[in-house]
């Protein structure tokens, strides 16, 4: 049988198998071989020639993906202006195609990739090139029409190439080692036990070492941690065309189980700007404004952070020379009744004030 051939008999295993409590833990090492074999097929093929080569740019990267002809392009041109080629076929756009959004002082790379399709993980319809682009981008942006056709499809074909969408990496790590057996270390809360973990661990041919569990984990997550080529990223939901007739409840009913979702329109800009703002707070973004030495306070262009930043990183992102030669910093804004003299470590919040003061 091929990699391909092993891994539908499985797949087909796991939909016969009912789902309860006594069959966790066989679906979940049914899951661990569709994952081991994943990865056999991946190092089967050629690493060379993989990803388009669009430099990023700006202050994060944002990925429309989607199947072909559900508006990808007509949704950069609404957000951006870029004028990508828009028509009424499949595959329009054939490479990707950046644009760039300007909201709230952030400047915001919009990537417009080609449509996937099915099997695009392993290689169709330049899948692997479009996934592995992706996997670079700090937000995806699902975009479907009033057909709402194939999302699981698509999700599931990120999913195999490594991409995990709106979930966190969990708190598991390995240390390896020659001999000794495997040794778990785990709370008591976390609802798997010691053998199912082992099972599990050894359909990746791990028999030795300590693995560390430091939050509540399922089987899926202990998978997703074992395969090691995971990157988790932020994902919201778009429908376009919401312009043309169709069923409003038909299409909740169809999209719904996939969480939340914006409807709009890139044809008649219905929703765009809330889509640009959808954008923009995903991407969790914190606003500082720097004050120079007279005092002057330059609000038209603040400086973009990521939430958790510290002025460690506000200095960093001035120079290496402000970072070496930093005293102090004085903190206002809405944050703050009062100004306060802060070092290096103190997180930043939005639309702070920023003062550095050097030692020279």
């Amino acid at each position: 049988m091929t990699i391909e051939e092993r891994i539908k008999e499985i797949e087909d295993e796991i939909k016969k198998t009912q789902k309860n409590k006594a069959t966790e833990k066989h679906i979940g090492i049914l899951k661990a071989r569709i994952s081991k074999l994943e990865l056999e097929q991946e190092s089967h093929k050629k690493s060379s020639g993989y990803g388009f080569s669009v430099p990023k740019s700006g202050d994060a990267t944002v990925a429309l993906v989607g199947y072909p002809n559900v508006g990808k392009s007509s949704i950069l041109n609404a957000l951006t202006n870029k004028k990508s080629t828009v028509g009424n076929f499949a595959f329009t756009t054939l490479n990707v195609i950046p644009g760039t959004l300007n909201y709230n002082g952030a400047q915001i790379q919009i990537l417009d990739l080609p449509g996937i399709i099915d099997n695009a993980a392993l290689g169709a319809g330049r899948g692997r090139e479009i996934i592995s682009t992706a996997r670079n981008a700090d937000l995806i942006v699902l975009v479907t029409d009033i057909e709402a056709k194939g999302l699981d499809r698509i999700i599931n074909e990120l999913y195999k190439s490594g991409i995990v969408l709106n979930k966190r990496k969990k708190d598991i790590s390995l240390k390896k080692s020659n001999y000794g057996g495997l040794r778990i270390h785990k709370p008591k809360f976390v609802d798997i036990s010691v053998d199912d973990i082992r099972d599990i661990a050894k359909e990746f041919k791990i028999v030795n070492g300590d693995i560390y569990i430091r939050e509540n984990v399922d089987i899926d997550d202990l998978i997703d941690f074992f395969k090691g080529n995971i990157v988790y990223i932020r994902s919201i939901m778009v429908v376009n065309k919401v312009d043309m007739p169709h069923d409003e409840n038909t299409l909740r009913n169809k999209i719904e189980k996939f969480g939340d979702y914006l409807e709009v329109s890139a044809a008649t800009m219905y929703n765009i700007e809330k889509l640009k703002e959808r954008i923009y707070k995903s991407l969790d973004f914190v606003r500082v404004y720097m004050r120079n030495k007279a005092g002057i306070v330059d609000y038209e262009r603040p400086m973009i952070l990521n939430s958790g930043s510290t002025v460690r990183d506000v200095c960093r992102k001035i120079s290496r020379e402000m970072l070496e030669n930093f005293r102090y910093a004085i903190i206002t804004g809405p944050s703050r009744k009062i100004e306060a003299k802060v070092g290096l470590d103190y997180r930043v919040n939005d639309e702070d004030v920023i003062t550095i003061i050097s030692k020279y």
